[in-house]
Order: C-alpha cells, then structure tokens, then sequence
C-alpha cells in the first residue's frame, strides 16, 4: 500500500471514531447510569475533535509542502514545487540550443523526480534552478558522419551539406580541359557512407573545413634521387614541402650535407578522396618531323647547315581517357587521321677533319704560376685582365686557336700578343719576356706562343691576361675551362 493509501486509511478511522461518538451523544443516558460517565464521553469528544483537527492541519501543511527533488543524471540540482516548471526550463534550452546551432538538439542526461515535503525557504528560484540546469547538463547534436573507406573522417549538420561537400569534390571534373572533351562516367572510387548520429556539438565542423580536410588531408609517399646541385631545401621547395617536415621524414640523412643520388623520402599531400573520370578525348596532335643529314666533304667536322627547313605535321586523335583527380592514369587511342604530314629536315655536315688552329669555343689557362691580381676595379682603376705571377721564361700557351693579329711592343702592355679565335673572341698575352710567333700567323689551343716577362709597365715578372667579346673586355677567371 503507498502512502496516500496509507493516509487515506488513517483519515477514515478518524472519521468513523467521530461518528461513533455522536451517535452515543444522541440520547448519552441510554448507555450511561451516571453523570461521571456523560463527562468522559464529552472529555472522549473533546480529544477526538482535537486530534481531528490535528490531522486536518497535518494534511493541509502536507499538501502545501509538497516538492520534488530534481536530478539531472545522478546529481541534484534544485527542489521545486511543480515537475511542469523544470520540464519548460528544458523545452525552453532546447529551443534556445537549436535556434542557436540550428541544429537538432538532444539532451545527454535524464531528468528524475523524487517527491519530498520541503518548507518555502527550502524552495530552489526558478531562475537559480534555470541556472543550475544549464551549467550541469549537456547534449548531443542530431549529425551525419562522412566515412571513406569505412574511416569516418567527418561530421556535418544535415545531409544537404555532405551533399554539397560531395559536389564540391566532383565539380573541378565535371568538365573536360576544352570543348572537345566529353565526360562519359564519373565515378568516387573509394567507398562513401552517410550515418545519422548523436555526437558532441564539438564533433560538428564546418563544411568548408571539412572540404580543405578532404582535399589535402592525406598522405602519399614517394621519392626523390638528388641530381647535382641539390639540397633538401631546393627539393622542399620544388614539391611545396615545408623544409622542416622533409628533415623530419629523412632522420637518416644530414640536411647540410645530401649527396648525389641519394634517395629522400617525401610526404605529400593528396585527396582523401579520388574523383574518377572516363573522358572521350577529341584534339589535334604535333607530328614531328625527322632531322636527315647530308655529308659534305668540303666543310669541317665542327661545320654545318641547314639546307631544307623541316616543319612539323599534325594528326586529329580521338582518345579514351581514364584520370584520377585530372591525372591521366590510361589512355587508348580511338582514332588517328593525319592532317597534315610533316616536312623533313635536311642538314648537311662537314667531313673534313678541323684544324688544330681553329677555335674550340673554350679557353685554357694560358700560363702556371699564381694569381696576384683579378679582373676589376684596382686602386680606382678598371683591371682589364689577370694578372699571373710566374718566373721570367715560364712558357705562355695560346688559350685557344686562331691567327695572331698582333705580335710586337705595344708600350704599357709591353711585349704583346694578340689572337682573334674567329667566333667574336680575341685574347691578349702582356709584358712577354720573348715573343715566338708572327702576325698573320694561325696557332692552335696550347700552343707556346711567347715567355712570361716584365716589359712594358710592369713590377716583376708575371703575365697579363685578357679575353674580349665582340671588342669588349669580360673577365677571364670565368671562362677559362
């Protein structure tokens, strides 16, 4: 029996005991033979109307104190008068939370009742148990999780977002390159999956993140072969790899010191999710043209000329393309026409073996000995040459072939001489102690043509060299091989 049985029960005896009572008052000398025995049954009156009322009392203060203790979980949060009052304060969040969000909002904790009597001053306000309702309890948010792979990789609020980020991922391929190109099929080669779930509203991100998550977010390895005149910096900045992530992913090799063909590890970037397409392919194609030569025995080896000028054909191709996020990963070709065919090229090269004497392109270091003066400016003064300090009759070579234009006493320069190569160049050789070749005279690369000396304007032996380019002097350390 519960406790309103219980009490209801009590107020019933209550009651029956006053009526018993009343009717013996009716006529009180019937059961009674005396006096004394009317003022007990009055006295048992009396104390029956006392402990009515009593219990009267008693159950208006009960109603009246009637509460609930409310919990949130397992924690109690308040005591209020009214169950509906806690249950508004949560519809009330729950719109406020979905209007914010404008998300579905379900709250995390079940709300329980426990009915106690409690005084006013025990009473929770409604704005502190407002209050305390919204500081204890949490909720999930209603989101749809993106899995690829079965990998979930995302949540978003509504479906129409996964949506949207899906076309956002097809869009760059909807369309070929030009207007030629056709998309048979498009396809998502990894497997997609959309689930409603519960989640934290932290859990919930922006679809705009998530598009940059699932365009770059994942990795691929590959490797790189150092090639001359590399560095892990040059290779971070030719894949766009912060130099700091290639050091991390290369722990075995030293940053300051890579070698040539030395394998670096590279971590990139790339879509968490491949777009296929199958494209038909319509486009013109270069065709190029052979290169034919025709030997001529009254040119030098070194000599040759173009007698037909070749130019290029062109074909009208029809390609089945296969590409993973715009990369061609297959190709089948459908159709080829030639439009045009292409024109080959004629070249006529010389058989006669080059003499020694004429110009190789590159220049030697005409003397030994060290150098004790560089091209530039000097004491205010422009230094056309290199100077080479060696001992007096040291053998100076020509740097390269070609006929010597001047050979005699040029006054500063002292003992000169001076070679044009026949390609635009011309060397000098200074302040000669003895001069062994002649004007008109063709020399060839490395041959003696003259002794170091100091003739002319000069303070110790040593040999003046310079190199011109069309009339002008350039520096010579940077073209002697």
């Amino acid at each position: 029996m519960d406790d309103h049985e219980h009490k209801g029960s009590e107020e019933d005896s209550v009651y029956l005991r006053i009526i018993k009572t009343l009717r013996t008052l009716r006529n009180p000398m019937d059961g009674i033979g005396d006096k004394e025995a009317a003022n007990r049954a009055i006295k048992g009156l009396i104390l029956i109307l006392i402990i009515g009322f009593t219990f009267t009392l008693y159950k208006v203060i009960e109603i009246r104190t009637r509460a609930v203790t409310v919990y949130l979980g397992d924690e109690m949060i308040g005591i209020t008068r009214n169950e509906d009052e806690v249950l508004d304060i949560l519809a009330d969040i729950e719109e406020q939370l979905a209007s914010t969000y404008d998300l579905d909002i379900v709250l995390n904790q079940d709300v329980e009742f426990k009915g106690i009597n409690a005084r006013r001053d025990s009473i929770t306000p409604i704005e502190v148990l407002k209050s305390n309702i919204k500081s204890k309890f949490t909720f999930l948010v209603n989101g749809y999780a993106l899995q690829v792979d079965g990998k979930e990789i995302g949540v978003l609020a509504t479906e129409e977002e996964i949506e949207d980020l899906l076309n956002r991922i097809k869009e760059p391929y909807l369309k070929g390159e030009d207007g030629d190109t056709d998309i048979v099929e498009l396809n998502l080669l990894e497997e997609i999956e959309v689930t409603k779930k519960q989640v934290p509203l932290d859990r919930v991100v922006d679809v705009d993140k998530l598009f940059e998550y699932v365009t770059t977010g994942g990795k691929d390895i590959r490797e790189h072969i150092v090639e001359v005149g590399e560095s892990l910096w040059t290779i971070a900045t030719i894949y766009k790899i912060p130099a700091d992530d290639l050091i991390e992913a290369n722990p075995n090799l030293d940053p300051d010191r890579i070698q040539i063909g030395e394998r670096v590890k590279l971590i990139v970037s790339k879509p968490m999710i491949t777009v296929e397409t199958i494209e038909r392919n319509r486009y013109t194609e270069r065709i190029d043209y052979e290169v034919k030569v025709e030997q001529n025995s009254n040119m030098y080896t070194n000599e040759k000329k173009v007698k037909v000028e070749g130019s290029p054909g062109e074909k009208e191709v029809v390609a089945r393309l296969i590409k993973h996020n715009g990369v061609v990963v297959d190709k089948e070709i459908l159709e080829d026409n030639v439009i045009k065919e292409p024109t080959d090229q004629l070249v006529v090269r010389g058989t006669k073996e080059v003499p020694r004497t004429v110009a190789t392109g590159s220049f030697l270091m005409p003397t030994r000995g060290s150098i004790t003066s560089r091209y530039g400016i000097r004491n205010g003064r422009m230094h056309k040459g290199l100077d080479i300090a060696a001992r007096t009759g040291t053998p100076i070579r020509a740097a390269d072939g070609g006929r010597v234009t001047f050979a005699g006493n040029s006054g500063a320069y002292g003992n000169l001489v001076q070679i044009d190569h026949g390609n635009g160049y011309s060397t000098k050789y200074a302040h000669c102690s003895t001069i062994g070749v002649a004007a008109g005279q063709r020399v060839y690369r490395g041959q003696v043509i003259a002794k170091v000396g100091s003739t002319g304007r000069s303070t110790g032996a040593h040999l003046h060299f310079e190199i011109l380019k069309n009339g002008r002097n350039i520096n010579p350390a940077a073209n002697i091989r």
